[in-house]
């Protein structure tokens, strides 16, 4: 499906400062949006998401949040891809504080290696705040890409 890579660094924003998690999931769409992954529709299948189903949107404990759409939302998908948000004092997710929000746009597995390198990323809390502290796209980019 996909015609592009599934991350690009012009889909990773580093430093950000978020309100809640409607306003991050706003932004990380937009990121999606603007780089031809989705139709904007999406994004509001990512909110309903949280909405339905929040426990599916985040990695308890690990400070990751993953919001992604409805099934019904996937016709919204023009290629498969995600963009990265770095949160370094965190945003209120649910029952969570989150420090780094991962928007999936995919209705194949195509994305799963870049979930496999975050998997690898999180194994240790040590980890994990190497990723929530970063202010380098390439750093991030890095660590997440499966090249």
């Amino acid at each position: 499906m996909t015609s592009k890579p599934v991350l690009i660094k012009e889909s990773i924003l580093v430093d950000q400062n978020f309100n809640d998690l409607n306003e991050s999931i706003d932004v990380a769409g937009k990121l999606l949006l603007d780089n031809g992954y989705i139709e904007q529709e999406y994004i509001e299948s990512m909110k309903e998401k949280v909405l339905e189903h929040p426990y599916t949107t985040y990695l308890p404990g690990a400070g990751v949040a993953i919001p992604h759409g409805m099934s019904d939302g996937f016709k919204h998908i023009k290629n498969t891809g995600i963009s990265v948000l770095q949160i370094p004092n965190g945003v209120d997710w649910l029952d969570e504080k989150v420090y780094i929000v991962i928007a999936i746009a995919a209705n194949s597995d195509e994305h799963m290696n870049v979930l496999a390198s975050l998997s690898d990323a999180l194994e240790s809390e040590e980890d994990a705040q190497k990723l929530w502290r970063t202010n380098s796209v390439d750093e991030l980019f890095s660590i997440l890409s499966s090249e």
